[in-house]
């Protein structure tokens, strides 16, 4: 009887004979690509999708917590001066409270601009508005007597500027994010660095205002000068009305306006003429003709265009615990340093004008952007990267999966 033997130097013919042997890669190549192939192509797309969700998830929980710390930090803030308050009325000294009050409440009633469109309440309302110095007496003709005097051209009204009718400016990047319409943010001086500036020989500037009117005045103010007007600087301009969308038919309202050393001030006007019968227009073009030093570039700070509506616009509102409680963080940051608080928060220049915040921090107006660059920015910024590199990750990891495939196929036959 022969017994059966094992043999163990044996190879099984690479398992082609055996039905029960798995082939498997014997190249680190082969298994590298399998690998890939199982991991990523099955498993990951369902990963990223789950952090993204997990990362939107926190920013919510993130922006939620914030607000419920700042409406804790308010109520807190009014409790204590509840407190404050009630201990004083009771030692008998109730006026001395009601000062901070009082004075806040008037610091807003001062910062408020109210026009009255009564005809018995004109002499006041001359006294509230503070329209451009108007010189010549052809235009008293031109102004109603319920007309509101207004800077059709404010940002802060809604007016913007036409880039797509406009020459290109240094505030329109490539890349980063359009400033252009900081040129017509009407403050009281506007900044030197924060101009719109032009190479082009004969720039254009066109406006969507803010409101439809009846043209009075244009004005030009450039940043703060002492003796001598810097290089750059618009020297002679014209400005025309716009008749239709694309600015094609237009009308002259003021030719050869001329900003020169002989006027007073930084901004300086020019009125346009009531026999001009200039018809209610939306649209306006600035076309500078020479600047100062003959300088290749031509650098605009500020334009204003001043007119008559009918209808009233929005008054400015008082202060609200919320936007003091802004305007307090921001001030903090800014003045103790806290950079990256301070770059995190929401600072355009809508948020600090519409809350009020320049009083309290007029570093932070003078260096706002149109769109700044805060924590809601920065987050959908790091997303998009961070979803972008998993498709291309994704399509790179397929197609080397794909050809691998179509290798090992044309190699077994």
């Amino acid at each position: 009887m022969v017994l059966p033997t094992h043999r163990t130097n044996e190879k099984p013919n690479n398992g082609k004979n055996s039905p029960f042997i798995i082939e498997e890669p014997n190249s680190k190549s082969k298994i590298w690509y399998h690998w890939l192939n199982i991991r990523f192509r099955q498993y990951m797309i369902l990963e990223i999708f789950l952090i993204i969700t997990l990362i939107m998830v926190l920013y919510k929980l993130q922006t939620i917590s914030s607000q419920n710390n700042q409406v804790i930090e308010m109520v807190s803030s009014i409790n204590s001066r509840m407190i404050i308050l009630e201990g004083k009325i009771i030692s008998g000294k109730p006026n001395e409270n009601l000062k901070p009050l009082e004075q806040s409440i008037d610091d807003v009633l001062k910062n408020m601009k109210m026009y009255s469109l009564d005809d018995s309440k004109q002499s006041k309302s001359e006294e509230s508005i503070t329209p451009p110095p108007v010189n010549l007496p052809n235009n008293s003709s031109n102004i109603p007597k319920k007309g509101l005097i207004l800077n059709a051209a404010d940002y802060l009204r809604g007016a913007s500027v036409d880039n797509a009718h406009s020459s290109r400016s240094n505030l329109n990047p490539i890349i980063g994010y359009d400033q252009t319409n900081l040129v017509l943010l009407d403050r009281p001086q506007p900044p030197t660095h924060k101009a719109w500036c032009s190479n082009e020989h004969n720039p254009v500037l066109t406006i969507n205002l803010a409101k439809y009117i009846k043209p009075i005045s244009v004005s030009y103010q450039h940043s703060k000068w002492t003796h001598h007007i810097p290089m750059s600087t618009p020297r002679i301009y014209d400005v025309v009305a716009c008749l239709d969308f694309y600015c094609e038919n237009w009308k002259p309202l003021v030719s050869n306006c001329e900003y020169s050393t002989q006027s007073n001030g930084t901004e300086q006007f020019c009125n346009i003429s009531s026999y001009l019968n200039a018809p209610l227009i939306g649209k306006v073009q600035f076309r500078f003709k020479e600047n100062y030093g003959d300088s290749q570039s031509t650098c605009v700070n500020l334009v204003r265009v001043y007119g008559e509506s009918d209808k009233p616009f929005k008054v400015q509102k008082a202060k609200n615990l919320e936007s003091e409680q802004l305007c307090n963080d921001l001030k903090w940051y800014y003045n103790n340093s806290y950079y990256f608080k301070y770059t995190l928060a929401e600072k355009s220049c809508s948020v600090l004008y519409e809350n009020g915040c320049c009083s309290d921090c007029p570093e932070c107006c003078e260096e706002c952007l149109i769109t700044d660059y805060n924590w809601s920015v920065v987050v959908f910024t790091v997303m998009f990267i961070f979803l972008w590199i998993s498709i291309i990750f994704l399509l790179t990891v397929s197609v080397l999966a794909y050809l691998q495939e179509r290798r090992e196929k044309m190699g077994s036959r």
